[in-house]
């Protein structure tokens, strides 16, 4: 009997990133290969990441997770840099140890590694690894990406500097130069160094994997696999092998909100959740809070406090004096706030009373929401997510987007009142157009998993590669 080929994950501390790489470990689990995750040390990540880790131990048991020692200490430089600075030296920095530990393994067939650890190709590479990026938002992120260090090379002046001036790449409709990653605006920066250097070496890997699927991006395919996003130099092959979503756990006892859910008409329910990360300022939750009060649609608020009250507060329930006085009571009939640190939101988005989602444009919740068949009320904060929005509403159409603001701005109470209307109060026809899609969209997403759907095919030319 022949020993399975295996493959090594390497994640990220980055949460949203890991649930949908340890996904695919799953599915590398079910197609025959062995699989090895080498996570960070358990030091350097939060209480989520590991427990994260944990379950999908558990529920995987021919999984193997390996801890890697903390890297060395970064100098004093490194160590006051932006967060992202920070994460590549340490990536740089522990590079020997990652090199140590691809040697320990026997017969290593594939490294597979964050989207950002661009570092860990060239320890693949020194090895004799096929060395791959697993890319974790979506194909239109990636088209971008690899487009921007050439886009800014031939460019004087900032970028910020374009303010909302219509900017084009192949594979994505035109887009405010303010919807880029915020990262890129400013020339001035270091930022703007490390994250272009990233972004160029990405088409370093061997392949790209992404967490899509063709029929849900099909212009960005299109344009990253005839080449159009890296002129004059080969563009890795790009396997798309999504929606890789966290599934729904079972729990001994449901969360209080999905009782709630049953109890409330079909698709009345707007729920309002931005993520396991992302959070607004205490003036943004009084004018949600307006907002919601206004529109009079059922609602399902996951309420997070911004991370200097959360530090000072109490227990989670203390985001609740943040709302305006009255609030809860003069909702309780057709309201429910979640201030706890996890909600199913797995379940939530597709339980039959859920009308729309609105959301901040990550990529993991922009998934749930097509597997779903939710539409999305589009409100991004941070990264990537505006050109998500972008892609979500005018790409994908499958979304509306929160109007009368820009990046940094307030979202006023009449505004959030508008965005909730202008899905929930649609006329029937528009509204009929929008469920077709999305509905079109949720039975592909079914699809492309199964044996000859384009994800599954795409994975198994990735086995075929690593052989």
């Amino acid at each position: 009997m022949s020993t399975p080929r295996r493959v090594v994950v390497v994640a990220g501390q980055s949460l949203s990133h890991l649930i949908s790489m340890l996904e695919f470990a799953a599915m590398c689990l079910r197609r025959g290969l062995a699989v090895t995750v080498a996570v960070p040390d358990p030091s350097l990540t939060a209480p989520a990441f590991r427990s994260t880790i944990g379950r999908y131990a558990s529920r995987l048991p021919a999984l193997s997770v390996h801890s890697l020692p903390p890297p060395p200490a970064l100098d004093a430089a490194s160590a006051a840099a932006h967060p992202f600075i920070r994460m590549q030296a340490a990536s740089r920095s522990q590079a020997p140890v990652l090199r140590d530990f691809l040697r320990s393994l026997p017969d290593v067939h594939a490294l597979v590694a964050d989207m950002l650890a661009v570092c860990d190709l060239d320890v693949a590479a020194e090895l004799g690894i096929l060395g791959y990026l697993f890319f974790s938002t979506g194909a239109a992120s990636l088209s971008v990406f690899l487009q921007l260090p050439m886009f800014c090379s031939g460019r004087a002046g900032n970028l910020k500097d374009l303010g909302d001036t219509p900017v084009s790449f192949p594979g994505m409709s035109p887009m405010p130069a303010s919807h880029l990653v915020d990262a890129v605006l400013d020339s001035g920066k270091n930022l703007y160094t490390t994250v272009l250097d990233v972004f160029g070496r990405m088409a370093a890997a061997r392949g790209i994997l992404v967490n899509t699927f063709d029929a849900l991006e099909g212009s960005a395919v299109a344009a990253l696999r005839d080449g159009r996003c890296l002129p004059g130099r080969a563009t890795p092959p790009v396997y798309c092998v999504g929606p890789l979503i966290a599934e729904g756990e079972e729990e001994e006892e449901r969360h209080p909100c999905l009782p709630w859910l049953d109890a409330q008409p079909e698709c009345s329910v707007v729920f309002l959740c931005f993520g396991s990360r992302c959070t607004v300022s205490l003036e943004q939750i009084s004018e949600m809070a307006k907002g919601l009060e206004k529109c009079g649609h059922r609602f399902l608020w996951v309420l997070r406090a911004p991370p200097a009250f959360a530090a000072a507060g109490g227990g989670p329930d203390a985001a609740l004096s943040l709302l305006p006085e009255g609030f809860l009571a003069r909702t309780a009939d057709r309201g429910f706030v979640v201030t706890a640190s996890w909600v199913p939101q797995v379940e939530v988005p597709r339980h039959s009373s859920t009308g729309a989602f609105v959301t901040h444009c990550g990529w993991n919740s922009t998934l749930e929401a097509v597997v779903a068949g939710v539409p999305m009320v589009c409100w991004p904060l941070v990264a990537e997510q505006w050109m998500n929005k972008v892609n979500i509403v005018q790409d994908m159409k499958v979304g509306v987007e929160v109007r009368g603001y820009k990046r940094g701005e307030l979202v006023r109470a009449d505004d959030v009142d508008a965005a909730v209307r202008q899905i929930m109060d649609m006329e029937l026809e528009r509204r009929q157009a929008l469920e077709e899609r999305i509905m079109a969209v949720k039975k592909s997403a079914q699809a492309v998993r199964k044996e000859g759907g384009s994800s599954c095919t795409a994975f198994t030319e990735f086995m075929k590669q690593i052989e």
